[in-house]
Formats: C-alpha cells, structure tokens, sequence
C-alpha cells in the first residue's frame, strides 16, 4: 500500500476564510447550570481553508494562503497562529477597521461540537488583490465557499493556466455550485449532502459538470464516484476541523500528483488523527497511521 511520501517543494494556495477559535472542552451540552466550569482551553485557528493551510503545511507541503482578516487582536493572533505553523501569509488581507472572524467552539466528550461563529464585519468584496501571479509557482488550489467573489477568481485564473483545483463544498448557492463546476474536485459535506437530497444526489450534480467529487460523511468515511471508503476507527477528542484537514491533505496530494484513491486515503488518515488528538497532524503521524493500516511495502 502506497505511503504518502511528498513530491518536493509541492506548493499549494489555499483562499478562503480564516477564523480565531477559542475551544472550550466541555462535560456536557446543553449545560445545566448558568455556569459550568469547562475542563480545558485551546485557542486555535479555523475557518476550512485556513485549516486546510496548516495542514498543508503540517505535512511537510509549502501553503500560500489568501484571505481577509481585521486589523484587529484577533486578526493579529490569528496570523501569528498560521506563521508559527510555517503558513505563507503575506496574502492575507489586512482590512482598516474590519473585525476578524471568531468562534467559540464547545466540544462535549464523545468529540462532538459546537460551534457559535462571528462572521466578522468589514470585510470586503474586491479580488483585484489576489495574487495570482503566485498560480505559476504552484501545483494545486483550495477554496473554500466563504468568499466566493475571491474563490470564482482564483479558480478560473488557475484553471486557465492548467493548475488542478478542490473546492470545499459546504454551501448550496448558485455560485458555489457554478464554482465546483469551474474546479477539478469537489469535497462536499454531510450536511450539504442532506439540505441537497442525499449523498448520490450530490455526486450525480457534479458527475454532470465533469468535475470529480466526494462527500466526507464523519465516522462513516467517504463516498465518491468510486463508492465509500471507511474512516479510520479512532477514539474522537475534538472533530473540529476534521473536515477541512480532509481538504488539505488531499489537496497536498493532488498537488504531490497522486491519484484520487490515494489522496483518499491520506485524506482519511490526516482527518482521523485530527479527531484524535485535537491537532492537525504532522506527515510523519499520517504515515504512521497508513502503516498501521496497512502493512507491507511501502512505495513512492
């Protein structure tokens, strides 16, 4: 079974929104009392594609992200969150006067949670920022539906230069939709699956547009044109942001030029440990989970 052995220098952008997260490790929901005393504290980044970034990074990809934040503490945190980690942010926006995107997010103990976003304030709409001369020094895109002014224009710009674009597919709009269309893969989510008719529905929608697509359905895996694919059984921690590490990982895959299964199963993997251990997970952790899972040669 193939490990994810990274092609060198694969170099990935990643354009969406970027969020600071305060997590707070609960003993239940809804609480009990007016005051409940929470059992940890992490303040982390959010947002799917700023997720997707560190992952990226994480393991061991170089990540160019593009977004907006306020010129704010928050957005300062933020920032500094994605840079310690390794994360190119000299494209990200800082807006005069906007509010950065926060989130407190409450997680139960089966992993569960909840999440109470600030979409933040002020941020605008222009794209004639987006660098997209970074296209010709790349080897994939990742979107996200959170900007889709931006998202449409770094989409088509990398589409027209040949470069393979994933779109995290979690809102049912006309654009998003004419967005995934634009794209070389689209990952949709359970919920997107349930507001739009079920899981072959989706599928089917874009099998029609040409452009390959899955559907990442939490602890019962994947399902795509080729059929499902188990999650790794892992106990869950925090699944906050399972999905967008899915995202990045595979689209750090489709970058280093694997094929879809592969890039599945790395997705996979990195999403599980995620769930785990409460942090987006380095190669070599994904590696080693691979080769649990699968023993025997390992190849390139």
């Amino acid at each position: 079974m193939t490990a994810p052995r990274p092609v060198p220098n694969a170099r990935v952008i990643l354009l969406g929104r970027v969020v600071l997260d305060h997590r707070f490790w609960i003993e239940r929901f809804p609480p009990a009392a007016h005051r409940t005393r929470a059992a940890d504290y992490q303040e982390a980044v959010g947002g799917p594609a700023a997720v997707a970034a560190l992952t990226v990074a994480r393991m061991d990809g170089q990540a160019v992200f593009v977004g907006r934040r306020g010129d704010d503490p928050a957005g300062d945190r933020a920032a500094a969150l994605l840079g310690s980690q390794g994360v190119d942010t000299r494209h990200l926006l800082v807006v005069p006067g906007a509010r950065t995107p926060v989130a407190a997010v409450l997680i139960d103990p089966r992993g569960e949670r909840f999440i109470f976003p600030y979409p933040g304030a002020e941020l605008p709409d222009a794209t004639d920022w987006i660098p997209v001369g970074e296209l010709d020094r790349v080897q994939a895109v990742l979107v996200d539906t959170r900007w889709l002014a931006g998202a449409a224009v770094l989409t088509r710009a990398a589409r027209a230069k040949g470069v393979p674009v994933v779109v995290d597919l979690d809102t049912d709009s006309a654009e998003a939709w004419a967005l995934a269309a634009d794209a070389t893969h689209a990952i949709a989510d359970e919920d997107l699956s349930v507001r739009c008719g079920g899981v072959d529905a989706v599928l089917d929608r874009l099998a029609r547009t040409r452009t390959w697509g899955a559907v990442t359905l939490g602890a019962n895996g994947v399902a795509y044109a080729g059929g499902r694919r188990p999650a790794f059984p892992v106990s869950a921690r925090d699944s906050t942001g399972a999905g967008d590490v899915f995202h990045g990982a595979f689209a750090l895959a489709v970058a280093q030029g694997r094929g879809e299964d592969d890039a599945l199963r790395i997705a996979s993997a990195a999403a599980a440990l995620r769930c785990q251990t409460g942090r987006v997970p380095a190669r070599t952790e994904v590696e080693a989970l691979l080769a649990e899972a699968f023993p025997g040669p390992r190849g390139g």
